[in-house]
């Protein structure tokens, strides 16, 4: 359910004199009070102003309220609508029903004209007297995404895929109209319970939808009303009452678990509250679309559909009518079907099914998704990375620097309790003994991952990041990111003897390179038994990249992937922890390089011993192509990864590509991972302080 509309404002208040004085954002104002109020009511993570006028749109207003008030209910509903259809569509599946369509529901009733399509346009055509041409213009094209078909991963039929995400029988197949993503298990003894499941999921996410637009409007009605409100207290957390959006979409979603219907580890519970979290930010960054800012400053900001051009000298937002300077955070979603890496042909490409990737099995799959020694994995919906960037690039470059916050990155690591015993008897990686950030800022809930019988992983920061945002517009920055990776041992300084200084840790090449190993693991003494090897980074080269903003960062992490004892078998509970006495399958230090752009990895013979890998890399080890180069494209290759769009209409699409020297103690030792991962627009969260260099380490 992308880019679903929201009206978020904000009002606040002052104390003088032991009185509470209301002081929300004022008419024009940003509903995050950075120009203005103060108190409960600034929402420091919802874009968009306070409207101007309360019905009448002439005289150069941005927006009128009635107008925003009016679309949010009418989006609201129809989004509802939808998924209602899908649940019709996906329930006369389960039936085998031959004339199972959903477009009369859906987009066009001959009959009643009743569809939700019809009912939004029928609404739209009702307040269109009170709205500005700019809210009609955005207004019409978040209609035309929220209807498209599923190829366009913005859209509901593409997201429907997220909740009917089990088994291999299309909801809405090429006969019945092949328009809706979604898959059901309809040969599984508890087909029904599943079904059950991902119904209900879906009705409490409409819900979730339709109770925090209420809340907005309440919020914008409050806000233009110099009347103060407190938005959270509605939408997110009633500390009294506990009937909050959120906390009422979270409580169904306990609710659901203990009925014990939900087998499918798509819809596990972490993946269900992830879901949930994901609507409600789309909700919230919706605002600027109902309730655009005015114009104003040295730039002219013209928004239509898809772009927002910058004149005058200064540089396109991150956040359309909000200054560059901010801490901003990025939440992932859901995305299409791409082949993945192991597919037989069309690898990266768009697919319906697997005959789309050259009939290789379970390899059209829907974003997001990781893959790493042959293995291909569901990744986690619920991705979190928020950034802080302190000061804005210069024009026409407008790379502007930014940091993600660690905290502490020697802290104790909640997530992997097993790997602070006394003496390590459990067999973690030097790094995983030595702790985890306490504040991280790139989140990673655990995943399921579907192999030995069903393991639990997870993804904990182990330092501060950083990297750069690019808003040129035109698009003249090259983020491609190259990793070309060696397994041979390059010594302390990890560079190989006889190289530049400039390769090595330190700036000195000290020549310290081991005698010459045998491509072997076997004890230790082979280059593949290096827990390090080196890896060469390499940044842009190729056209500029596509039109879009474009987000380019680098975050140390520890992968912990174990067999739970706490969860039930063939699932991963949510909030899972690797604990003293449950069996570590692997433990990977990953400095992945995440990009917008496009992202190409290899394994490569560095120092002429005719020694690359002793694992499986990036697909198995008597795969020809294993070695690589494995290339995501970026857009303008007609590759999965994307830049967000200048007037964040949608979110971006990231890719890394990357290369894991895992030592003799790990099974799986040498490999390549590709992960494809769908993201949100990015949002203005509350500030977090951060400067930080990222740390060159061996690998890299």
């Amino acid at each position: 359910m992308k880019r679903l509309l929201g009206v978020v404002t904000g009002g606040c208040f002052l104390v003088a004199a032991g009185v509470a004085v209301a002081a929300p954002p004022g008419h024009g104002q940003h509903f995050d009070c950075s120009d203005g109020g103060s108190g409960v009511s600034c929402a420091s993570d919802d874009t968009g102003c306070v409207p101007q006028s309360k019905d009448d749109p002439s005289g150069g207003v941005a927006a009128t309220l009635k107008c925003g008030d009016g679309l949010s209910k009418a989006f609201g509903a129809a989004i509802r609508s939808v998924i209602k259809c899908h649940k019709k569509m996906a329930d006369l599946t389960l039936k085998a029903d031959p004339a199972r369509d959903d477009e009369s529901c859906e987009t066009f009733d001959a009959v009643k004209h009743k569809s939700a399509k019809e009912k939004l346009d029928a609404a739209i055509a009702k307040v269109a007297p009170i709205c500005t041409s700019t809210q009609l213009s955005l207004a019409a094209a978040e209609e035309s995404t929220l209807f498209a078909s599923k190829s366009n991963a913005l859209s509901l039929d593409a997201q429907a895929g997220a909740v009917y995400c089990d088994g291999t029988t299309n909801i809405d197949p090429a006969g019945a109209g092949g328009d809706d993503a979604g898959t059901i298990d309809t040969a599984a003894l508890d087909a029904k319970d599943k079904l059950k499941c991902a119904d209900t999921v879906g009705s409490e996410l409409g819900k979730l939808a339709a109770a925090a637009i209420k809340c907005h409007i309440k919020l914008a009605d409050s806000d233009f009303g110099a009347k103060d409100f407190d938005e959270n207290v509605c939408e997110e957390n009633d500390p009294a009452k506990g009937k909050a959006a959120l906390q009422k979409y979270n409580a169904a979603m306990t609710k659901l678990t203990t009925k014990a219907i939900c087998t499918q580890s798509c819809l596990s519970a972490s993946n269900r509250t992830a879901l949930g979290a994901n609507v409600l930010a789309q909700v919230e960054a919706g605002n600027q679309l109902v309730y655009p800012c005015p114009s104003g400053g040295s730039t002219t900001t013209t928004t239509t559909s898809s772009t927002t051009t910058s004149v005058g000298g200064t540089c396109t937002p991150i956040v359309v009518g909000q200054a560059i300077p901010h801490t901003y955070r990025i939440n992932g979603t859901t995305g299409e079907k791409r082949c993945t890496t192991n597919s037989a042909s069309n690898r990266f490409g768009t697919c319906s099914t697997d005959a789309d990737c050259g009939n290789t099995a379970g390899a059209c799959m829907n974003l997001p998704w990781v893959t790493a020694d042959g293995q291909v994995m569901p990744f986690s919906t619920g991705t979190q990375v928020t950034f802080t960037v302190a000061t804005a690039g210069s024009f026409p470059t407008c790379e502007h620097n930014l940091c993600i916050p660690c905290g502490n990155p020697n802290a104790a690591c909640a997530g992997i309790p097993g790997c602070e015993v006394a003496g390590n008897p459990n067999g973690c990686v030097p790094r995983g003994t030595q702790g985890c950030c306490d504040q991280p800022a790139f989140i990673v809930p655990t995943f399921f991952v579907n192999i030995l019988g069903g393991l639990c992983s997870r993804v904990d920061q182990i330092g501060c990041g950083g990297g750069i945002v690019n808003t040129s517009q035109p698009q003249t920055g090259h983020n491609k990111v190259t990793k070309n990776g060696d397994t041979s041992d390059p010594g302390a300084d990890c560079c190989y003897n006889g190289h530049p200084g400039s390769e090595c840790l330190g700036g000195v090449n000290m020549n310290d390179d081991p005698a010459t190993k045998p491509c072997t693991v076997t004890a230790n003494t082979g280059a593949g038994g290096d827990y390090a090897g080196k890896i060469v980074k390499t940044i842009g080269g190729g056209v500029a990249d596509a039109d879009g903003i474009h987000f380019r960062y680098t975050v140390p992490e520890l992968s912990t992937t174990w067999t739970d004892g706490q969860s039930p078998p063939g699932t991963c509970a949510n909030g899972s922890t690797y604990d003293d006495g449950e069996l570590l399958v692997s433990q990977l230090i990953l400095k992945a390089d995440t990009t917008t752009s496009g992202a190409t990895g290899s394994f490569t013979d560095q120092n002429g011993d005719s020694c690359k890998r002793a694992g499986a890399g990036f697909i198995s080890a008597t795969n020809a192509s294993t070695d690589g180069p494995i290339t995501v494209p970026g857009a303008e290759g007609g590759g999965p990864a994307r830049p967000q769009p200048y007037n964040g209409s949608s979110g971006s699409v990231t890719a890394a590509v990357s290369e894991v020297f895992s030592g003799p103690n790990s099974p799986i030792r040498d490999i390549g991972f590709v992960a494809i991962t769908p993201n949100q627009a990015a949002v203005v969260v509350p500030a977090l302080s951060c400067s930080c260099t990222v740390q060159p380490d061996c690998p890299e």
